[in-house]
């Protein structure tokens, strides 16, 4: 079945984050990888597809390929693949078939969680990329971290995300400063303090 976000952690990502989302999209909701895909066509090749041909789809698309059989995913041939198992052992990319060096039986997650979801399960288990197939095991598609930031209202979203975070963190400060008291400080009696120094004396002597 598909792989979801798990544990305390992934739940309180979502508390945290959720809402700063939300305010940065001007949204109710955070966008579900369904509609962040929308009518895009999935990248789609066949066991048999020669590494050469796989990879001049993926040029195109400048996303890894997913291989299905028979309406079902086997597979997913990314540029890690390419490299590690091809490029690297010098094989012949016209005549190597894409299931010799593919990743078998990758995990996928469902169309109907969030950005934030999907964000969380590919650090959680370390991913470059998600298929992404229906209950019956239809492939929707694939993302990628930046299809996920652009999901989230892409850089300039992110920037009003943080920028809130920390506004909300002020409130916390200045509480913290009121509970030590605001009595001004003074210095201890016979001590004078002189930062001012000129550059001057700055400078190792010669």
């Amino acid at each position: 079945g598909a792989i979801k976000a798990q544990g305390d952690q992934a739940k309180q990502l979502q508390a945290l984050l959720g809402p700063l989302i939300k305010q940065s999209m001007g949204t109710k909701s955070i966008p579900t990888l369904r509609s962040l895909l929308g009518d895009t066509l999935p990248n789609i090749i066949e066991p048999t597809t020669s590494v050469l041909e796989a990879s001049a789809l993926m040029a195109d698309h400048r996303k890894a390929a997913l291989v299905v059989e028979n309406g079902t995913l086997t597979g997913i041939f990314g540029f890690k693949d390419m490299m590690t198992r091809c490029v690297a052992k010098e094989l012949a990319l016209d005549v190597t078939e894409v299931c010799s060096v593919m990743t078998p039986h990758p995990e996928f997650v469902s169309p109907e969680i969030t950005v934030l979801e999907a964000l969380q399960i590919m650090h959680d288990n370390k991913f470059l990329t998600l298929p992404v197939c229906e209950d019956d095991g239809t492939v929707v598609g694939l993302v990628n971290v930046m299809d996920l930031i652009e999901g989230c209202g892409g850089d300039k979203g992110w920037q009003v995300v943080f920028g809130s975070a920390l506004d909300l963190d002020e409130p916390m400060k200045s509480s913290d400063s009121m509970s030590t008291g605001n009595a001004p400080k003074t210095e201890s009696k016979g001590i004078k303090r002189n930062d001012a120094r000129p550059v001057s004396r700055l400078r190792p002597k010669k």
